[in-house]
């Protein structure tokens, strides 16, 4: 039975990565964050002088930089969501799915990110606490290539206890992402997404727990080339590294670095997405069964989301509309 869970899952995990295969541009908007945040993340790491603000103003620097970061990638990800809504009428369109985002989500979406933010922050201040260790204010460092691939990957900052917020940061982002199918599939607000999204939570808080599990197991596989590179060319306590690469073999660890973090956020978004629409499917199962009189179906009776399929009206389906259609049926 445990199998059969975890197998449950993995074919959503899947499924992802043949929408990937069919449609290489839905990882575009997500990768388009990466390109905003990677020369943000250096900026402040060698261009601004934190020692020109105090304790206060430097809190509010990276709140702020939070913020923005989260808007922007809960902004990709509706794209996303809303590339997957074309796939049932139409080839996607980058442009239109765009436009759809910024005409009809941007003032749910916004809460959403402050939520958000203020959680990740507050978990970001926790690290900070428990690590314990002083910021070098790097307005005197040089930039190099290799300096850069660590700054972006926190190489050297490694420790129990960050591995431990990053966990608890990963199941929050993972939250976030399953409420928001209900912003841009359902046109839900702020409120009505997160209830709805809590609720989906609570029902399979244990595929969500494999899905956490796997996806997590994902982006490890996908981060091993790079960390093989940083522990090669990193030296440790004032020894030399073991290896001494050319700036375009950490040019090249920068470029792939974020195409795993891209990649990474894919999972998360197309996992939850689609166990948000399983549950759309089994609900309106209930609802068919209960009105015909039927046995009331198991969640894993029902078959997972087909997203490939392209079946109209799979995604953002009228709820009351399968309840007139079920009355009827009856």
């Amino acid at each position: 039975m445990d199998d059969e869970k975890w197998s449950r899952g993995w074919r959503l995990i899947t499924h992802g990565l043949s929408v990937l295969r069919a449609y290489p541009s839905f990882i575009l908007p997500i990768l388009s964050v990466w390109l905003v945040y990677a020369p943000s993340v250096l900026y402040f790491r060698y261009g601004f002088h934190w020692n020109h603000h105090n304790t206060a103003e430097s809190l509010i620097i990276v709140y702020l930089f939070i913020v923005v970061f989260s808007f922007c990638i809960l902004v990709a990800c509706d794209v996303l969501l809303e590339l997957i809504q074309q796939m049932e009428s139409d080839a996607p369109s980058l442009g239109s799915a765009v436009a759809a985002t910024f005409r009809k989500d941007l003032t749910s979406i916004l809460p959403l990110a402050l939520a958000w933010a203020t959680i990740w922050f507050l978990l970001s201040l926790l690290e900070a606490v428990m690590a314990r260790r002083r910021e070098d204010d790097g307005s005197d460092l040089e930039l190099t290539a290799q300096g850069a691939a660590e700054a972006l990957t926190d190489f050297n900052n490694f420790s129990l206890s960050r591995a431990f917020i990053d966990a608890l940061k990963k199941g929050v982002r993972m939250v976030t992402f399953l409420i928001l199918p209900a912003i841009a599939w359902d046109n839900m607000t702020f409120v009505s997404a997160t209830c709805r999204g809590l609720t989906v939570l609570r029902a399979h808080i244990g595929d969500f727990a494999r899905g956490y599990a796997l996806t997590y197991a994902a982006a490890a596989v996908a981060f091993v080339p790079p960390s093989i590179v940083l522990l090669l060319g990193t030296g440790r306590s004032g020894h030399p590294p073991p290896v001494l690469f050319p700036d375009a073999v950490w040019v090249s660890t920068i470029i792939y670095i974020g195409l795993a973090w891209s990649f990474s956020i894919y999972l998360e978004q197309m996992f939850t997405a689609q166990l948000y629409l399983w549950h759309q499917k089994w609900e309106r199962k209930l609802v068919v069964a209960k009105f015909t009189r039927r046995p009331l179906p198991a969640f894993e009776d029902v078959e997972p989301p087909a997203l490939l399929a392209k079946v109209p009206n799979l995604v953002g389906q009228d709820f009351a509309a399968g309840k007139r259609r079920a009355r009827a049926a009856s």
